[in-house]
């Protein structure tokens, strides 16, 4: 190998949306996923939304900290695709903590067994259903097998079965009741013999519940669940109710990690003493109703900011380079149109318009939403002066804008702000306040914070060099799905720094970053290649 490899000294501002969740973990686990969505049947009518949510599904588990098999979610596959997709899928698992399996399409049942459908799939007969079908048996056999810890199992694939009047398997619909083994979850969208709804709306009701929930810093596998149902329920009116079957699961688990601690004015510094810190106010907008967190529109769903504190948490937001603009522009318009008052749709739109290139725009959007007192939109302002968009660079300008947003509660501005501190960019260099911005936003349970906290004690930068400081506070970020983090735990162990040196672990942390697109991961593997 050539060199050392480069650590990332910086998270810039696309690469950090990628870390989700809200919450804090006490260790790093290796987790791995299968998402497979088949929509275009040949042989019946295609289905309308398995492939969005499968999407959406491996979306969610990628921010998550998921290594998903293929780097993302396994479309309309025929058998032949599939049977490979589960062959990747058990070399995955090797060393794994949590496998996930999920699968939205068409499922039969006969004789009490389940099968998933392949898209060229058409069974004439039981027995064709038995060689085209993907028996579910074989697959919690094969993650029971792999020696990981957990094991979930998640079907959306309750569907009306389409191959009813062909042969002699049930004609009731939906799939059967399944012993769950040791370890092992497996939700179903609806009870037993019953047929699942595929929305009305892109995704099924399981899915868009299931999604959601799973961001939810704090929770458990029973309170996830459990919350999925309700959701389902009240969204399909009682219509339509899912169903469960686990065997007792040692450990807890949580997908978003454990709840943040309350954020203090007080934090430890690296000697033991304890030094102030920002406030960090994770709802700025609870004193001021006409934000309205509670609102949920289009225009939050398709140009929402990842960490805006200023909507609902449930909300995972979305980087501005996968803003579907035509989209966005029109969802945003309604929403100002309809809730004039609410200075979130003009942030929303603000991006849409950085989106698009039109940086006047988007300056004139967020400045119109700060002066109706919106912390993220004084942020944004901030990185157009930061990133030269539209307007001169000018750091001294976007420190003054991140500090109003850091002032204002904002994890990210924080970060933004600790940033120039940290380099001196428009102020003078203090590592001292970068350190403590750094750990307000980490104690938000914001992963990226926790990164660039890990790169000061990794480098020694204003605290005693702490390769096992540097870490903790990796791992913290890894169990929220940040890839930066990854890429950087993966360099510890590629170094042997605070760690036994170990390149298998070293490449796989790279190739998890790698999956989820963090361009420093995929130059260090082209390192380990040399």
């Amino acid at each position: 190998m050539a060199g050392r490899i480069a650590i990332m000294s910086r998270l810039i501002f696309s690469a950090f949306l990628m870390c989700a969740g809200m919450g804090s973990a006490a260790h790093a686990e290796k987790r791995v996923a299968l998402v497979i969505g088949n929509s275009a049947y040949r042989a019946v009518p295609a289905l309308p939304n398995p492939t969005a949510d499968a999407r959406l599904m491996s979306d969610t588990l990628l921010s998550l900290g998921f290594f998903v098999v293929g780097g993302g979610a396994q479309l309309d596959l025929d058998k032949a695709g599939f049977d490979n997709a589960l062959q990747q899928f058990g070399q995955q698992l090797a060393g794994a903590d949590v496998a996930l399996f999920y699968y939205a399409g068409h499922g039969v049942e006969t004789h009490s067994l389940n099968y998933l459908v392949p898209v060229d799939a058409h069974p004439l007969d039981e027995g064709d259903i038995f060689a085209q079908g993907i028996g579910t048996t074989g697959i919690l056999d094969q993650m029971e097998k792999s020696g990981t810890k957990i094991n979930l199992v998640l079907l959306d694939a309750c569907r009306d079965d389409p191959f009813r009047d062909q042969g002699p398997h049930s004609k009731a619909g939906g799939l059967a009741q399944m012993q769950a083994p040791p370890g092992t979850l497996i939700s179903f969208a609806t009870q037993p013999r019953s047929v699942s709804l595929d929305g009305v709306d892109g995704h099924s009701p399981y899915t868009k519940a299931l999604a959601e929930t799973m961001q939810r810093p704090g929770y458990g596998l029973f309170k996830t669940f459990n919350e999925v149902g309700l959701e389902v329920q009240k969204a399909t009116s009682g219509s339509q109710l899912p169903w469960l079957s686990s065997s007792p699961i040692s450990g807890n688990f949580y997908f978003a990690g454990k709840p943040a601690p309350a954020a203090s004015t007080q934090a430890a510094g690296p000697s033991g003493t304890t030094a102030p810190i920002v406030e960090a106010r994770l709802s700025p907008s609870d004193d001021n109703p006409s934000l309205r967190r509670d609102l949920i529109t289009d225009c939050d769903r398709l140009a929402g900011m990842p960490y805006d504190t200023g909507h609902a948490p449930s909300l995972p937001g979305i980087e501005v380079d996968k803003i579907d603009i035509a989209a966005a522009t029109k969802a945003c318009n309604d929403a100002i149109a309809q809730y004039p008052d609410v200075a979130r749709f003009t942030f929303e739109a603000g991006r849409v318009a950085g989106a698009r290139k039109d940086f006047a725009e988007a300056r004139r959007l967020f400045e119109k939403a700060a002066d109706a007192g919106y912390a993220m939109a004084m942020h944004n302002i901030g990185i157009l002066y930061e990133g030269s968009d539209g307007v001169p660079k000018n750091y001294a300008e976007a420190v003054r804008w991140y500090s109003k947003a850091a002032a204002a509660g904002e994890p990210i501005a924080m970060i933004d702000l600790g940033w120039q501190y940290e380099h001196g960019h428009g102020v003078t260099r203090d590592l001292v306040e970068a350190r403590r911005l750094y750990e307000a936003a980490a104690n938000a349970g914001v992963p990226a914070g926790m990164n660039d906290l890990g790169l000061l004690y990794y480098a020694g930068k204003g605290v005693p060099r702490d390769y096992a400081q540097a870490r903790k506070l990796f791992e913290q970020g890894v169990a929220l799905g940040c890839a930066a983090c990854m890429t950087n735990l993966g360099i510890l162990y590629n170094d042997g720094d605070g760690v036994p040196r170990d390149l298998k672990t070293a490449r796989q942390w790279f190739e998890k970053a790698a999956a989820l697109g963090n361009p420093e991961a995929k130059q260090n593997l082209r390192g380990m290649r040399k």
